[in-house]
């Protein structure tokens, strides 16, 4: 895989099939090497000792049969490329020390990459479509035992995996999920969602700026690492979901009922806006797409293409829109003007 087709990829293949309310499950795993300085402690020179190392396991990876990692320097994206890549969560989000060294492994459906020399040595990331954090647990481990075969991790007894982040030390997993609640944003019942994460020892918080009737975008992230093992984060992430899934459709089915002509006419005002808009603003966009998604829900109108939903919200990107255009020094209203000529394509690809 090139550098170019990582880049003007609209959605990854994983992202595309039913996952009701959710958006993506993320799996990390951060590990450091044993007897070296953390990235952000090291030298250059330290930094380039871990990643030929690393990328010496990489290879071996590479040439025992399993699905290929082709490896990206950072420091060759320009600053919209990287942005681009946060916002597809390759790269940490509002990472400000790109180097030399730091370099970025992916494989051809972008389950599965590995970041060298961000805030860890290495940063194991799975990603998946579907609600199943065990087995992203299961591959994200057999990449990090084969690399293991000729890397050294730096590991304590009594603490753990040792991890730039105090808040990862101990199994240094780290699950996130993505997702679009509607149902419980309208009836108010996210609070009691969120009270019930937290005694599971995970938080539920908004994707973007603020969650709200037009943005119930919402990120569940776990906040415990140590005294809990890789096996029992996984099941709560997996029950979590299950719950909130169940709770999602009950309270969307009473919403719908009590709000349905409402609720009808801002779908189909969504669908005119992405049709016909000149300017559209990044959040503009992210609630018009919603609103679209809810409308496929409803049977209101067939959806024919399964990403639809992930390329839109991708489109609310200001990265994604110069890269798309290439036109990377397009600023403000230029950016709203391009998005709104690439949402009137895709809805229009889209049969709308």
């Amino acid at each position: 895989m090139t550098a170019t087709e990582l880049l003007e990829r609209s959605a990854p293949a994983w992202t595309a099939g039913p996952s009701g309310c959710l958006l993506w499950l993320r799996l990390q795993l951060s590990r450091n090497l044993a007897g070296m300085h953390f990235p952000r402690a090291a030298d250059a020179k330290g930094r380039s000792e871990a990643l030929q190392k690393v990328k010496a396991a990489v290879e071996r990876w590479n040439a025992d049969g399993n699905d290929p990692l082709s490896g990206f320097a950072v420091s060759g994206f320009s600053r919209n490329e990287r942005e681009l890549l946060e916002a597809r969560r390759l790269l940490p989000a509002h990472f400000s020390d790109y180097h030399d060294q730091m370099m970025l492994f992916v494989d051809e459906k972008e389950e599965l990459s590995l970041l060298v020399n961000g805030f860890d040595h290495l940063r194991i990331q799975c990603m998946s479509g579907s609600r199943d954090a065990g087995c992203l647990w299961r591959k994200a481990a057999y990449l990090e035992n084969m690399l293991g075969r000729t890397l050294a991790y730096a590991y304590d007894k009594e603490f753990g995996y040792l991890t730039a982040s105090p808040y990862r030390t101990g199994t240094a997993l780290r699950l996130s999920a993505a997702l679009f609640l509607p149902g419980l944003v309208r009836s108010g019942a996210l609070s009691r969602i969120a009270d019930n994460a937290a005694r599971l020892g995970f938080s539920l918080r908004s994707l973007y700026e603020e969650i709200d009737d037009e943005m119930p975008y919402c990120e569940l992230t776990n906040t415990v690492t140590l005294g809990v093992s890789e096996k029992t984060l996984c099941e709560r992430m997996d029950r979590l979901l299950k719950d909130i899934a169940d709770a999602e459709a009950l309270a969307w089915k009473n919403v719908f009922r009590d709000g349905e002509m409402k609720i009808r006419d801002s779908i189909w005002r969504a669908l005119g806006t992405l049709k016909y808009a000149r300017l559209i603003g990044r959040k503009e966009t992210a609630a018009c797409a919603g609103f679209l998604q809810i409308g496929g829900g409803e049977k209101l109108f067939p959806m024919k293409d399964p990403l639809l939903f992930r390329k839109l919200l991708l489109t609310a990107s200001p990265a994604y829109v110069r890269e798309a255009t290439h036109k990377e020094g397009l600023e403000g209203d230029e950016v709203d003007l391009w998005r709104a000529v690439l949402l009137r394509s895709l809805v229009t690809e889209a049969g709308f």
